[in-house]
């Protein structure tokens, strides 16, 4: 924010609002499978990505061809299409996801900035007037310095 004045977002969510946000949230939670991953599966799993999509959708379309004289009836076809196809889904709803936390990240961001630049403003004009004397800022001034109490330079010991 280079000018205090600039205000990018002057607004809130209206609750039947972020009680819809909410609410969605939770559906598109509820409508995944259940599964997780724990520290060690989430670094130790494969990954895909286009080349190796490709050699899925190949390995499909040559099981379909000629994969009953060659592979085992322990690997199930159907198993492997589901998982391709249920990878698609899922990269095409964290993609929108991706984008949505971006999008909630920049406005906190945002807001945050705003509302910490502002209340900085405020401060510096509190200490300002403490410092002119002005009555009645000696208390808020006090208030609102507990904030920095625990911050500054170290005080020198001599031994």
């Amino acid at each position: 924010m280079s000018n205090i004045t600039e205000n990018k977002l002057n607004t809130t969510l209206v609750a039947a609002d972020l009680a819809t946000i909410t609410t969605s949230i939770a559906t598109i939670t509820a409508k995944l499978p259940v599964a997780t991953l724990d520290e060690d599966q989430r670094n130790s799993y494969m990954a895909i990505n286009v080349n190796n999509k490709i050699f899925v959708e190949d390995v499909i379309t040559e099981l379909s061809v000629s994969g009953a004289g060659i592979v085992p009836a322990f690997i199930n076809t159907t198993f492997l299409q589901n998982d391709l196809s249920l990878f698609q889904q899922i990269d095409g709803i964290e993609a929108a996801l991706l984008n949505l936390i971006q999008k909630t990240a920049d406005l906190k961001r945002i807001a945050g900035h705003e509302s910490y630049a502002t209340a900085l403003t405020v401060y510096k004009i509190y200490d300002a007037a403490n410092q002119a004397g002005i009555p009645g800022a000696k208390q808020g001034f006090d208030k609102l310095k507990s904030r920095f109490d625990a911050q500054g330079r170290p005080t020198e010991t001599t031994a």
